[in-house]
């Protein structure tokens, strides 16, 4: 198993972000750069998770779909920031009374 630093020059060796490995794995990029940091112990499952994910982002470069997974990972995110405002103007936007109701 390697050390928390050695895991970060695995990762910087392959010119990968800590998010683009988060991508790929079940980390946080937030938890991935507090273990690197040495913040947050690195457990045995972890650093499986992490390997993992820099493993399939590095062959995603490899095989040129890395930008294209980001690129739909975009598109997720924007239709639920889109949804999100929508639903939440839904529930701000009052029921208007007519003159006819107060009576």
């Amino acid at each position: 198993m390697l050390s928390a630093k050695e895991l970060k020059d695995y990762r910087l060796l392959r010119n990968l972000s800590l998010r683009d490995v988060a991508r790929y794995c079940n980390v946080s990029a937030q938890m991935i750069g507090s273990i690197e940091r040495y913040e947050y112990t690195l457990t045995e499952n972890t650093y499986r998770e992490i390997v993992k994910g820099i493993n399939a982002a590095y062959q995603a470069m490899v095989n040129g779909t890395f930008d294209m997974d980001k690129s739909k990972e975009r598109e997720e995110v924007k239709k639920k920031q889109v949804a999100k405002t929508v639903a939440k103007r839904k529930t701000k936007t009052p029921e208007k009374k007519t003159g006819s109701e107060e009576t």
